[in-house]
C-alpha cells in the first residue's frame, strides 16, 4: 500500500503539493492492481498515514478523533457534496462544540499565522483585508459582518476548540477532494487543496492572499456552525 513520507517543514508548497499528487497516482495504481482489498481499506491506511505527518505535535485525544473520522469518511460514497458539506457532515458525528459568539475574524487569523509557522516554518504578516462585500450568501455575509471587527476574543479553551474544527475540516476537505480525484482523475486540484495541512494554508496566502484563507476558513466555520444549530 502506498506511504507518505516527507520531512515537509522543509519543503514549498510547491513541493508538497507535487509529491501529493505523485503519492496520489501510487494511490490510485495500488486500488486498481489490489482488485481483492477494499478500496476503503486502502484509503483508510493511506490517510492513517498522512495523519501522522500532519500533526506530529497534536495531543493524542486529538489525533484519535481524526483516525475515526477517517474510518467514517473513508467509506462514504462520493456525492454531489462539496468536500466542505461532506466534511462537515463527518465531523458534527464526533465534535459538536459552541464557540461562535467567542470568536472574531482575528482569531482565525491569529490560527492560521500560528499554523503556518509552526508547521512550514513560514512567518506571515498578520494585516488582511476585511471584506466590505463578502463574495458570499446573505447569510453568510451576514455572519461575517458581525465577527468582521473588533479584537481577538479566543481564551485557551475556546482556540483550543477552534484549532480542532478548522484542522479537522481541513483534513477532511481534502480526504474528500482526493475520493473525488480517485473517483474521476479530472477533477482539478491545487496547492491549496491537495498539499500538507499547513501548506495548504501557506499556498492560500501567497497564491491569493490572508483575507481570501480567512474567508475560506469562515465559511468552514460557519458550516459548522449551521450544522450544530440544526441539532437544537
Amino acid at each position: 500500500m502506498t506511504t507518505i513520507v516527507s520531512s515537509h517543514h522543509e519543503q514549498s508548497h510547491e513541493q508538497g503539493h507535487e509529491l501529493w499528487m505523485c503519492q496520489l497516482k501510487r494511490l490510485h495504481g495500488s486500488i486498481q492492481q489490489l482488485s481483492g482489498t477494499n478500496p476503503c481499506n486502502i484509503l483508510e491506511h493511506f490517510f492513517l498515514q498522512a495523519l501522522v505527518q500532519d500533526f506530529p505535535t497534536e495531543t493524542d485525544e486529538f489525533k484519535t478523533s481524526i483516525k475515526q473520522m477517517i474510518v467514517v469518511a473513508a467509506r462514504q460514497p462520493v456525492s454531489m457534496l462539496s468536500p466542505r458539506q461532506a466534511a462537515v457532515s463527518i465531523l458534527v458525528q464526533f465534535l459538536r462544540v459552541d464557540f461562535f459568539e467567542q470568536i472574531r475574524l482575528a482569531d482565525i487569523r491569529n490560527l492560521a499565522v500560528f499554523q503556518v509557522y509552526c508547521k512550514c516554518g513560514v512567518t506571515i504578516d498578520t494585516y488582511f483585508q476585511r471584506f466590505s462585500s463578502p463574495p458570499g450568501t446573505s447569510a453568510e455575509n451576514v455572519w461575517y459582518g458581525e465577527i468582521a471587527h473588533g479584537n481577538a476574543m479566543c481564551n485557551a479553551e475556546t482556540t483550543q476548540q477552534l484549532s480542532n474544527v478548522l484542522l479537522s475540516l481541513q483534513f477532511l476537505k481534502r480526504m474528500f477532494v482526493v475520493k473525488q480525484y480517485l473517483a474521476n482523475q479530472q477533477t482539478p486540484t491545487t496547492t491549496y487543496t491537495i498539499n500538507w495541512i499547513g501548506s495548504m494554508w501557506s499556498a492560500h496566502i501567497k497564491e491569493k492572499s490572508l483575507s481570501v484563507l480567512i474567508w475560506d476558513l469562515f465559511l468552514d466555520i460557519y458550516h459548522y456552525k449551521t450544522a450544530i444549530m440544526s441539532f437544537r
